[in-house]
């Protein structure tokens, strides 16, 4: 069967806030979990060598993968700010 729009899945990460890239303390946890995400692996040797970090090894697939996935990187990044906003205005509102 041809697969269409229809029949397409989004998943949706349960658990703690994903990490955004905007925090430096956070962003080798970012790395890693969009390597894992997004690259296409078997093996943690398919996503980093053992002498990168996963910063290094996220920047190279960075440089290399499609447009696509920068899109939807850059989007996840918008709609965490987003909500960090939306946080930002309610937590005024009580004051």
């Amino acid at each position: 069967m041809c697969e269409t729009t229809k029949n397409r899945s989004v998943p949706v990460p349960m658990g703690l806030r994903m990490p955004c890239r905007d925090q430096e303390y956070i962003y080798p946890k970012y790395c890693c979990l969009m390597l894992i995400l997004f690259k296409p692996w078997r093996l943690v040797f398919d996503l980093k060598q053992t002498t990168q970090s996963w910063t290094e090894s996220f920047e190279t697939f960075r440089r290399t993968c499609n447009k696509k996935i920068i899109a939807i990187l850059n989007n996840m990044q918008i709609l965490h700010e987003c909500k960090d906003s939306w946080d930002d205005h309610f937590a005024n509102r009580r004051l």
